[in-house]
């Protein structure tokens, strides 16, 4: 597996293939491979025959590779001596794809449990048009949370969207002037449109509507859209309800359309940032070499674990 990997390995694998990219250098053409297995992801290069190996494995979704693990500013990558398409039946598709830790079950019933919390009617009713639509909450649960960055494997869109709901709620118990049941009913349905925004499998790419349209835009209508079957929903409630899903991101140069403007939305766009945030840590931990993190370019820093 790649979390086991060390300079000098020389290996013969499989691996989901992320992302590939054909690259001009100045002596000629190299590739740029993406490589993830359940434990992990890798960087790789390949410098022979790169147009021919980029027209036989671009649409691939699973290869099979012998490469040397090596280094590069202090971050392991390899070097590619042969790779090519998987055949359909060669390889464990469980030890390919990452899976949240318990698996969906575990994210299945954590989701029930917080929805039996809630008290208001109409969010209630919500939550549970989304629970019995076997279509939309089965993408719910396997959907991740980002493509990259946080909560990149199955099941982290729910990972994520719970621990938020517990977190939100312990804030209600501090901050008694919240909507405990808005508040949590926003933090379980802040980034449902994910479900539309990343196509699952093997590859974890946009959508056409990911790209165009985005999650947040997504999501405020799938809401919206349930909203509509509920007899009589408080217009205030609902207005309250997609305010915090469009201004969840919490600045418009980051994509939300509005800001939080209320209590409940302040609270949320900052929980999302822990909880978002904090999964990031343990990502580059997993992946560092001693106790700091290789540089993370979105945040402009190192992370530090001693």
């Amino acid at each position: 597996m790649i979390l086991d990997f060390v300079q000098g390995d020389t290996i013969t694998e499989y691996f989901a293939l992320a992302s590939v990219q054909l690259r001009q250098y100045d002596q000629g053409e190299m590739l740029r491979v993406e490589f993830t297995d359940a434990s992990g992801r890798i960087d790789g290069i390949a410098w022979d025959n790169a147009s021919q190996t980029y027209s036989q494995i671009k649409d691939a979704d699973v290869v099979k590779v012998q490469a040397l693990v090596s280094s590069y500013r202090d971050k392991l990558q390899l070097k590619v001596m042969r790779i090519r398409k998987a055949e359909e039946g060669e390889y464990d598709i469980e030890k390919l794809l990452r899976v949240v830790e318990g698996g969906l079950d575990k994210q299945r019933e954590l989701f029930d449990a917080m929805l039996a919390t809630i008290d208001d009617k109409y969010l209630s009713e919500l939550l549970r048009k989304i629970r019995n639509d076997d279509d939309l909450f089965g993408k719910y649960l396997k959907a991740p949370a980002g493509k990259r960055f946080h909560h990149d494997y199955i099941g982290g869109l729910a990972e994520h969207s719970i621990s938020m709901a517990n977190l939100v709620s312990k804030c209600c118990e501090h901050y008694p002037e919240l909507d405990r049941d808005l508040t949590v009913c926003g933090a379980l349905l802040h980034d449902i449109g994910k479900v539309h925004e990343l196509a699952g499998g093997t590859r974890l790419e946009y959508t056409d509507a990911g790209k165009l349209i985005g999650h947040i835009t997504l999501g405020d209508r799938i809401v919206a859209d349930l909203i509509a079957t509920i007899p009589d929903f408080p217009e205030k409630l609902e207005n309250k309800l997609r305010h915090m899903i469009v201004s969840h991101h919490g600045e418009r140069q980051y994509g939300s359309p509005v800001v939080p403007m209320t209590r409940e939305a302040y609270v949320l766009h900052f929980v999302d940032k822990i909880d978002s945030g904090l999964n990031v840590f343990s990502h580059y931990e997993k992946g560092s070499i001693d106790d700091w993190s290789n540089y993370v370019n979105l945040w402009e820093r190192f992370l530090y674990f001693g």
